[in-house]
Parts: structure tokens; sequence; C-alpha cells
């Protein structure tokens, strides 16, 4: 049962980043997007990788943006849940 909790937990971090990074890409707040990408405690080479993808999209679609968010952070989520 704590698994589903913490899977749960996980997935509204990554919806809600996911949300945010959307919103500062929109914005063109270059600055702030590494900000906020410190705060997630995402290592400098993951920042550059995530931001270039992001960058790349069509559009700032949110589950596109979670998709990259996992596909990079996976380590890092893991690594919060105490895996």
């Amino acid at each position: 049962m704590g698994h589903s909790k913490e899977v749960v937990v996980m997935n509204a971090l990554v919806e809600f980043e996911a949300g945010k990074l959307a919103d500062l890409f929109d914005e063109g707040d270059s600055l702030n997007i590494h900000m906020f990408m410190d705060m997630m405690k995402m290592p400098y080479d993951v920042q550059d990788k995530l931001f270039f993808e992001i960058s790349s999209l069509e559009s700032l679609d949110r589950s596109k943006i979670e998709l990259i968010i996992e596909s990079h952070g996976h380590s890092i989520l893991n690594e919060r849940l105490g895996y």
C-alpha cells in the first residue's frame, strides 16, 4: 500500500514540475528555468538535456514534458523515494 501512495505523490510532483516548466518556457525565462531545475536538484548536464529537449517540442505539451522529466530524472526520483 505504501508504494502506491509514493507513486501518486511522485506523479503529482512530476506533474507540478512539468506545469511549472511549461509556464517558464512559455515566458521564455531561461534564468528562472535553470533556477527551477536547480530547485529540482537536477544535475547541470541533465538540465542542459532537458532544456534542449523541451525547447525542441513543437508545443509545450505538459504530458510530453512529464515524459522528458521522467526519462532523465528517474534515478533522481528513486533517490528521493529512498530506493
